[in-house]
């Protein structure tokens, strides 16, 4: 943040650093479309220039707002933000001001990865999510190519939270460590990537796309989401398709935590809790040793730690009767 000025001389400074060249005062007069158009490209540019460790984008969101979740003011001090302050500058500084909050506002809300309005900004109507046709097609054609790597970035982090929330673990790990095999790397936070944009960007949306078919089939064969979710874990991943004889075990798997497990751990001290959790051990050998090869779901596999977790969270009571956000 720099020493606190005048509103008039705090805009000068953030228009001599961060618009300089960019032909902010003919700008800021502009409406629908060609606005628009303008404060995406100094997005773009702000985002694409480094300034120390960060990008021109984040120091600018920085003179307005904390790296806080929403715009929190840095500085509530800030002659910027006062109204008194404000009252003191001509109706065009005030035009340029308003101009200058838009670009840093989507500078912050790309920077820390954060949904935002996408009528607002892109033209685009719809949810932030990767259901929204629309919004994959201006991702993956955009000349808006930083923009786009950090919306993506944003819809992948909201998909694992999403996961993270109704416990569909196989897809949050694939979102989590999604990598990239024709570039050999991990996908990283945009700015900490050497994956060129589009390469990037087709990466998550690619996963994002491959978990929603998944499933929207699961949705057409209308399956209980419940096992849905046991069917990939029993696989330990989110599979391309789903499998007859698996989703027979993960359906017995469901019955019975509807039976024996569902609630019984609410309130239960750690004797009943390793009771519970030993049976449902026990019952997942059993429909093991029933339904497939020797090396499915050994104790040590990732997919009986994931049905382990499962139950334990299905016993708690915290799990959603509809797949609300899936």
């Amino acid at each position: 943040m720099t020493e606190i000025k005048t509103a008039r001389e705090r805009l000068a400074y953030i228009e001599k650093k961060f618009f300089k060249g960019a032909g902010l005062a003919k700008a800021c007069l502009l409406e629908g479309e060609e606005r628009r158009a303008y404060v995406l490209s100094q997005v773009e540019r702000l985002l694409s220039t480094k300034y120390n460790s960060s990008s021109l984008g984040m120091w600018l969101s920085d003179e307005f707002w904390t790296a806080d979740k929403g715009r929190m003011p840095m500085d509530e001090t800030d002659p910027l933000l006062s109204l008194k302050e404000q009252q003191t500058m001509t109706s065009k500084e005030m035009d340029c001001l308003r101009l200058i909050v838009e670009v840093a506002g989507l500078c912050h809300d790309l920077g820390l990865h954060l949904p935002f309005d996408l009528k607002e900004t892109f033209g685009i109507r719809g949810k932030f999510w990767v259901s929204n046709k629309r919004l994959v097609e201006w991702l993956t054609t955009t000349p808006y190519e930083r923009i786009a790597m950090h919306v993506a970035y944003t819809l992948r982090k909201r998909a694992i939270n999403v996961y993270i929330r109704d416990h569909y673990q196989p897809a949050q790990d694939a979102l989590a460590e999604l990598f990239s095999s024709e570039y050999g790397e991990l996908v990283r936070d945009p700015d900490w990537t050497k994956i060129p944009p589009r390469g990037y960007v087709k990466t998550i949306i690619d996963e994002l796309l491959r978990i929603e078919r998944h499933w929207q089939r699961g949705r057409r064969l209308k399956l209980n989401p419940q096992v849905v979710i046991l069917h990939d874990e029993i696989y330990g991943l989110v599979p391309l398709q789903f499998d007859k004889g698996v989703l027979e075990a993960a359906q017995k798997l469901y019955d019975y935590m509807e039976r024996e497990v569902k609630d019984r751990l609410k309130d239960a001290d750690e004797d009943t809790i390793s009771e519970v959790l030993g049976r449902f051990a026990e019952k997942v050998r059993e429909v093991r040793e029933h339904h497939f090869a020797k090396d499915w779901l050994r104790d040590e596999s990732l997919g009986f730690a994931y049905l382990m977790a499962h139950a334990e969270w299905y016993g708690l009571g915290w799990f959603s009767e509809e797949d609300e956000a899936l």
